[in-house]
């Protein structure tokens, strides 16, 4: 990421994310700021705390200082802390079956920041990457603590959607379906993909995750990857019984808050060790 500003953004939202998978509201930050502090224009890290702060604001936290440290490398992040209702707490471990998977940003991000140092990443593609791992997921946590839906959530980082889903079929008992033709994509990140951009995250979630899921043939390999992609600042997963999910999609709808339907939760029958069937 080559804007300074737009880096501390993402790298803010990315950590108050955490926060927004429990259902939670984010309270307090503090920066921690690896600079290295005599290569690089000051102006660089004013830009960079900047846009952390920006995000912390649109969050409604507030900013109690941090820590910084001279390091050879740019490395920027938040220790966020939150507060949540005892009884509004949400988890990745109740997945019902029957209940319907919906998702609430595009996939791969990944792609498009591998592909900054190429020339085969275009404007369109950076654009739209760069407001997705900007956007907070404040406003899709709120919508679902209002409505009381969901009976799983978590968010989608570095494991990717197949790892993070994973985790909550695994510590839900139970296993899910996957619509590969439902997942929405960035575009131009097929493209990417066809070029041979790959980070090394997307093949280790594939290597480690691949064991928990069944492929049905004859799917395109590209959209695999894309599946198995590793997430920066991704959105968030929610589980919820079908008998709510009219009234979910309406007000998603209703608030312009994207949503989309990816699959459904199956039985309990997880014997075979297979947690996520793509079809």
């Amino acid at each position: 990421m080559d804007d300074p500003y737009s880096f501390g953004q993402i790298a803010a939202a990315n950590a108050l994310s955490d926060v927004y998978a429990m259902g939670g509201k984010p309270l307090t930050a503090l920066n921690i700021a690896c600079f290295p502090i005599n290569d690089v224009e000051k102006e660089v890290f004013n830009l960079i705390l900047a846009g952390g702060l920006d995000k912390i604001t649109e969050a409604g936290a507030s900013l109690l200082g941090g820590h910084s440290i001279d390091d050879k490398e740019i490395k920027y992040g938040l220790s966020v802390t939150g507060i949540c209702g005892i009884d509004k707490i949400y988890s990745n471990n109740g997945a019902k079956q029957g209940d319907i998977l919906y998702l609430t940003k595009s996939l791969g991000t990944g792609f498009a920041v591998s592909a900054i140092c190429t020339d085969f990443l275009n404007e369109i593609t950076l654009v739209e990457a760069t407001q997705s791992m900007s956007k907070l997921n404040k406003y899709a946590s709120e919508l679902a603590v209002f409505l009381k839906a969901p009976n799983a959530v978590t968010d989608v980082t570095g494991f990717g959607l197949i790892g993070h889903l994973s985790e909550m079929m695994i510590a839900s008992g139970t296993r899910c379906e996957i619509d590969l033709l439902s997942l929405p994509v960035i575009n131009g990140v097929p493209e990417l993909i066809k070029k041979g951009i790959n980070p090394a995250g997307t093949k280790r979630n594939r290597k480690y995750f691949n064991k928990y899921v069944s492929v049905k043939n004859g799917l395109d390999e590209n959209s695999l990857w894309v599946a198995f992609g590793a997430e920066t600042s991704g959105g968030l997963i929610f589980s919820i019984p079908e008998s709510n999910t009219s009234e979910t999609e309406n007000i998603f709808k209703f608030k312009n808050e994207p949503l989309y339907k990816i699959g459904r939760v199956l039985d309990e029958n997880t014997k075979d060790g297979i947690y996520i069937n793509i079809i």
